[in-house]
This record gives structure tokens, sequence and C-alpha cells, in this order.
């Protein structure tokens, strides 16, 4: 199933991307993670992993797989989490909107579960992960 939610950022590209570089920056903006850091490799370095204490006391460990400074995203996998998905590859995207120097956000991803959760996996997915950490990096650009 394909999962896609955008958001306007009310930040410029480049401030947006210096908060969201990082892989394993994610606990600075994002309020569902308490703590991240890099398992192997670096935090900008395809094939290293990181590992994602959530709040509610969850652990996600995610592969990065490509990252591009020049078209400001990234691109990584799901390798543990307790979601009920295989084949998880996700992209997080940010687009500059230059009218009003904010930026798009675009985070999207594509994976497989049992057709009877395709509907509560949208909505996890989507609109906590998702709609929910994009909400908080907003909030950490506009210094809240």
């Amino acid at each position: 199933m394909h999962v896609f939610r955008s958001m306007i950022l009310d930040a410029p590209v480049d401030q947006v991307w210096s908060a969201v570089r990082a892989f394993d920056g994610v606990s600075g903006w994002n309020p569902a993670v308490a703590n991240a850091r890099m398992e192997t490799g670096s935090a900008t370095s395809p094939g290293s992993i990181r590992h994602l204490d959530i709040v509610d006391g969850t652990v996600f460990r995610e592969t990065l797989l490509e990252l591009s400074d020049v078209e400001h995203f990234y691109t990584y996998d799901i390798i543990e989490s307790p979601l009920p998905v295989r084949n998880y590859v996700s992209t997080h995207r940010f687009v500059p909107i230059t009218h009003t120097d904010q930026t798009l956000g675009i985070w999207e991803s594509r994976f497989d579960c049992d057709m009877e959760l395709e509907n509560e996996m949208a909505a996890i997915v989507g609109e906590q992960i998702y709609i929910g950490g994009m909400t908080g990096l907003n909030e950490f650009l506009k210094g809240n």
C-alpha cells in the first residue's frame, strides 16, 4: 500500500533540511521520538542503521537507504518495529516554495500489510507518524 502526506512548513528549505538531514537528529524535532542514536555508520551515510526509542516505549530500527543534499530528501526502510508491516520503504522530501519562502514537506511510504489492517496502518503511519512528525518539525522550526 502507499501512504502519502504533505504539509506546508513555515521555514525556507535550507533551514528545514538543516534540521532533518542527520538521520539520528529526529528526536530533536519529532515529539514521538524520545531518543535516536546510530547503531552503525554515520548519520548521513547510506547503509547506516538508527535506533529509535519511541515515547510509548516501543523501538524502531531503520536503515538509511539514500540521502540527497541537492534534492533535500532521505529514504529509509524499517528493519524492526511494532508495526505489522513488511517491506516498508519511506521517503521524506522537502521542496522549496519560492513565493513565500516556505517548504513543502512530503512524507510517503510503500509497504505490505494484511488487508484487514490497511485502514489502521494508513491512519497510524499517515496521521500519527507523518503528520504528527511534520507538525512537530514545524513547531521546532518556529522555535516552540
